[in-house]
């Protein structure tokens, strides 16, 4: 009896660490992509603050921060 209780431990924990890293790839690569796409976004948008002056350039720059900050606590973790 103890040596069956034995194999369906090790058999269930064997089964349950084969499934736990497939499902937190999936969502690192999303985030991944998430996090790009974010990072992309900022810099196209800090490019076009470039040719505008003073306080224009400011007030984009600080947009484009708060943008930046807002996508990546909405992509997926």
């Amino acid at each position: 009896m103890k040596r069956f209780m034995i194999h369906i431990g090790l058999s269930l924990a064997i089964a349950l660490g084969a499934a736990a890293p497939a499902s937190p790839a999936k969502q690192t690569r999303a985030h991944r992509a998430a996090m790009r796409i974010c990072k992309q976004r900022y810099k196209d948008a800090m490019r076009g603050a470039r040719y505008l002056r003073g306080h224009d350039r400011r007030a984009r720059r600080a947009q484009a921060r708060k943008d930046r900050e807002e996508c990546e606590r909405l992509a997926p973790k």
